[in-house]
């Protein structure tokens, strides 16, 4: 018994072994495996994460950093930019699938919104600059450091009221006569009247003046990204925006009429270079707005772009259907060619006129009284300076010529697009005007939800027409 007793607590302590001893390896395998086994079973089990990483819905700014690099430019002032000037670049989302008829229309309306929205960070920039200029020869540099480093025009707005409220009246005196405002006409008012009358002002005259640095903005490149399997495949548009005092000839001659010819690039060459585009099946759908172009002799002139989609749908149009939407596109592409010039050449004077100051107060007035977000965005901005400058454009263009109509197939998406190239120079505004001598030619302007996923992501980019 005592045998038996010894034996059985040795074999459970685990110093007698009487079967043969298993190798550690093997049962280090077998172990794996079923570790292996048991976490692929778990995680069929397990439902994905219901949070979405930033890189599944955004795609990031890699295919602009690209475009821009390929051309040596770069955001902000730079010498290598086209004309040396300020480099800008928006984006807007695409609010239609790519599945869908309207998406075509909703490419083109997201391309312009993202126009827009660099129009606004040009003159929120500009706007900025002048306003905390103006608040530190009356503040005695008594805004605070995050306040004075802001890109926000709101932000630096409410600022400057909060603080001039509390001003001696001498000052605030001063401070309204800056702005445009006679004190001498004002009501008695509260501390919180005081301050929105400020905002109200400073935001006014520093956008005015802003508006008034507002010329020579052309389009100079057009990102789009579409499709895809992720969560978000509508796609979205990416525009080049360039603000050069160097194009500011180009407007100042378009506007006034006073033109030097024998600084244009003849008609003959422009056409030139469209030709074989025109013959790629897919022209002119990564160019958009007005495009200054220059060649290589300094010589030059102004393209502008105009585009629509027809909403044409197979087996569901009659022959009038067809005929009234095709018609209605072919004129909508024309105005917004025309509009591009118009609005490039009436930019500074229109920013300058104190008509154009009145209407800006008043929508600014608007905008803090119901809370509305225009002020508050560079979008927002932009799209109230773009309805102002609408308002009060008065120029009547002359010399300008339809040089190339062209329709086509998205290859990637399916969709109809049709669309006018619009030119002027020098040379065909004095033509237009009867100058029929040649001018002396003066020293050249400086070169400077639907079936998610059935889409294939897609990137297409236009860089500049001219050889910057």
């Amino acid at each position: 018994m005592a045998f038996r007793k010894t034996l059985l607590s040795l074999l459970i302590a685990g110093t007698v072994s009487i079967a043969p001893a298993i190798s550690t390896s093997v049962l280090a395998d077998e172990n794996l495996s079923s570790q292996a086994q048991a976490a692929e079973k778990d995680a069929r089990k397990t439902p994905p994460s219901p949070f979405m990483a930033v890189s599944e819905v955004d795609p990031g700014n890699e295919k602009v950093e690209e475009f821009l690099d390929a051309r040596g430019w770069a955001r902000g002032e730079s010498a290598n930019n086209p004309g040396g000037g300020t480099l800008v670049v928006a984006s807007q989302a695409i609010s239609a699938d790519p599945t869908s008829i309207s998406f075509s229309e909703a490419r083109i309306l997201a391309t312009e919104e993202a126009f827009l929205q660099a129009m606004g960070e040009l003159v929120s920039q500009d706007a900025v600059t002048v306003g905390v200029s103006m608040a530190d020869r009356f503040l005695k540099d008594d805004l605070p450091e995050d306040v004075r480093d802001t890109t926000s025009l709101d932000a630096l707005g409410k600022a400057v009221a909060s603080r001039a409220a509390e001003l001696t009246v001498q000052g605030l005196n001063a401070l309204l006569k800056e702005l445009g405002t006679d004190p001498s006409s004002l009501p008695e008012m509260t501390v919180a009247e005081r301050t929105d009358m400020i905002y109200d002002e400073f935001v006014t005259e520093t956008t005015w003046r802003a508006m008034g640095q507002l010329s020579g903005v052309g389009v100079f490149g057009v990102i789009e990204e579409v499709g895809g399997d992720g969560p978000v495949n509508n796609g979205r548009m990416s525009v080049v925006v360039v603000k050069a005092n160097r194009f500011n000839e180009f407007g100042r001659q378009l506007r006034t009429g006073d033109v030097a010819p024998g600084q244009a690039i003849p008609v003959d060459d422009i056409q030139a270079r469209l030709k074989p585009q025109l013959k790629e099946g897919v022209p002119m759908l990564g160019y958009f707005g007005a495009q200054p172009v220059v060649d290589a002799e300094g010589r030059y002139g102004l393209l502008s772009f105009g585009m629509a989609g027809p909403q044409l749908v197979r087996g569901t149009m009659d022959e009038f259907e067809i005929t009234s939407e095709l018609e209605a596109s072919k004129e909508t592409a024309k105005l917004m060619a025309d509009a591009w010039l118009a609005q490039f050449a009436s930019m500074t004077v229109q920013g300058q006129k104190e008509s154009t100051k009145r209407k800006l107060n008043q929508k600014v007035k608007e905008t803090r009284g119901d809370g509305r977000v225009e002020i508050k965005t560079t979008q927002g901005i932009g799209k109230m300076v773009n309805n102002i400058l609408e308002s009060e454009a008065t120029a009547r263009l002359q010399g300008v010529q339809t040089i190339a109509e062209w329709n086509a197939v998205d290859p990637a998406t399916g969709h109809p697009y049709l669309g006018y190239v619009k030119y002027w120079s020098p040379q065909t505004s004095a033509k237009a005007q009867g100058l029929n001598k040649k001018a002396a030619a003066k020293p050249a302007v400086s070169e400077s939800g639907q079936n998610q996923g059935e889409t294939k992501r897609t990137t297409r980019s236009t860089g500049s027409f001219g050889e910057w």
